[in-house]
């Protein structure tokens, strides 16, 4: 009898860790479970669609079709109620029980709604799905002025889609600069520079009261101190969190997310966990924001878990990412604790590049722990590196030293485009880039290395 393995949530874990198994094992039976409306979509993309860049076929990564020709079962609009580890069964909010030989959940995160009066108003509008999204631009068509709440990636990416439609936007900010608790002051300036050059008004220092209302339509919001802003729309960037909801009462171990250890176990054997539901321990030592959401990682465990459950054993890889995302095409990454300010045994050093480019990098006990890199995506996976092995100021400087060195020459002649080879999206590679420079693809945040013979240019996978 062939061995079901079942997989919770259609991103980029789940996604991954199906085709892998499938790959390996074609005797298998693959199933996913989905709340999602979609098969697997680039959510990376979703700004894109929202500010009418894609359309609906072009950001839906996989058909139905395409899951069916290599077997693998997808269950739609199909919600969890609880796992049964002990009978090895998924309930569904139906009563029905389906059972499995190994279970991932790579369930994503979910919403942590905003507690403000008015959020059932007509104009009144959250963007975390590509369903969400749909909705989001049929309703912006004839909007002229927008409120975005919320300072996340979520809040970030409908600021920079609404403004790109040509609506005026204002995004409140809770502190007196954007990300505190993931920035340092100069990359936020950066930021928010970008941001307001782009037509967002920050409203800084302000939290939001109550969307007010007119006849069941929003019409503006009231602020904590309260003023009150017109807006047609108000888009609600919530923060996120986990969605580990299911797995409460189940028995396995959750804490901020569903606790994992280096090959993505659970507390239970035949259970995995990858992507932003997972916790893995590595994480700890960055505190509660630790475990922070990025699709790369998720991409990277998918594949772990998948040999994990194929009773393989794949090399880990340490990703001290915490965030990675493109502004308005200007990339941000931020690694370890990079945001931690100096004082006592902590130290940053600030480096000034050429075309905006800047690095800081954070070292504790004279090895780094961090950094932040804003404007290109070339040295984060250097970075990355360093601070998994825990690196000296001296080896950072002479790996920093090197890439200098090696960006001075062997610069791309021309400008060529071509396509991720993770999700076909089209990434233009300017004349005046290193060759071997890495960057970060705008669909999928796949980290691609630039190749160039002398003749021609092309993108490849950047491998650990």
């Amino acid at each position: 009898m062939s061995t079901h393995f079942a997989i919770i949530g259609n991103g980029a874990a789940g996604y991954r860790a199906a085709k892998a198994i499938r790959r390996a094992d074609g005797d298998a039976q693959v199933s996913i479970f989905t709340e999602e409306r979609y098969p697997f979509y680039l959510r990376r993309q979703l700004g894109e669609f929202l500010s009418g860049n894609l359309t609906l076929p072009e950001i839906i990564f996989q058909s139905r079709n395409a899951y069916r020709r290599e077997r693998i079962d997808l269950f739609l609009m199909t919600r969890i109620a609880s796992l049964d580890p002990p009978d090895h069964a998924v309930v569904f909010t139906s009563g029905q029980r389906v059972r499995y030989d190994r279970l991932l959940i790579a369930s994503g995160t979910r919403a942590v709604p905003f507690e403000i009066p008015g959020l059932d108003l007509e104009g009144v509008t959250t963007f975390d799905t590509l369903a969400r999204a749909q909705e989001v631009r049929g309703a912006v068509k004839d909007v002229r002025q927008a409120a975005v709440l919320g300072e996340g990636i979520i809040g970030l990416t409908l600021a920079e889609s609404l403004a790109a439609r040509g609506i005026r936007v204002t995004q409140l900010v809770r502190g007196e600069r954007f990300w505190p608790q993931m920035l340092d002051e100069q990359t936020s300036l950066r930021v928010e520079g970008i941001l307001e050059q782009r037509g967002v008004t920050l409203v800084r220092n302000t939290a939001v009261r109550a969307v007010i209302g007119a006849g069941g339509r929003a019409i503006g919001i009231e602020t904590a101190d309260g003023k009150t802003l017109p807006a047609e729309l108000v888009a609600c960037g919530c923060r996120r969190r986990p969605a580990v909801g299911f797995v409460e009462g189940s028995g396995i171990d959750v804490g901020r997310g569903i606790r994992v250890d280096e090959a993505l176990r659970t507390s239970h054997p035949d259970v995995f966990a990858a992507g932003d539901v997972a916790e893995p321990a590595a994480f700890d030592e960055f505190g509660d924001e630790g475990a922070a959401f990025c699709w790369q990682r998720a991409w990277t465990q998918g594949a772990l878990a998948a040999a994990g459950m194929l009773g393989t054993r794949a090399e880990p890889v340490f990703e001290a990412v915490r965030l990675r995302t493109v502004i308005f095409g200007q990339d941000l990454a931020v690694i370890g604790r990079g945001h931690l300010a100096p004082g006592g045994n902590t130290d940053a050093v600030e480096l000034h590049g050429e075309r905006d480019i800047y690095r800081r990098l954070v070292f504790e006990g004279g090895v780094l722990v961090g950094a932040i890199v804003f404007g290109t995506g070339e040295s984060v996976h250097e970075l990355n590196r360093l601070v998994a092995e825990k690196a000296s100021r001296q080896e950072v400087e002479a790996t920093l030293a090197v890439t200098t060195t090696d960006a001075r020459t062997d610069l791309l002649p021309t400008t060529f485009a071509r396509h991720c080879p993770i999700c076909a999206a089209e990434l233009v590679v300017h004349h005046g880039t290193r060759a071997g420079a890495v960057l970060a693809c705008g669909a999928c945040n796949t980290d691609l290395v630039v190749r160039w013979d002398g003749e021609r240019g092309w993108l490849e996978i950047r491998r650990p």
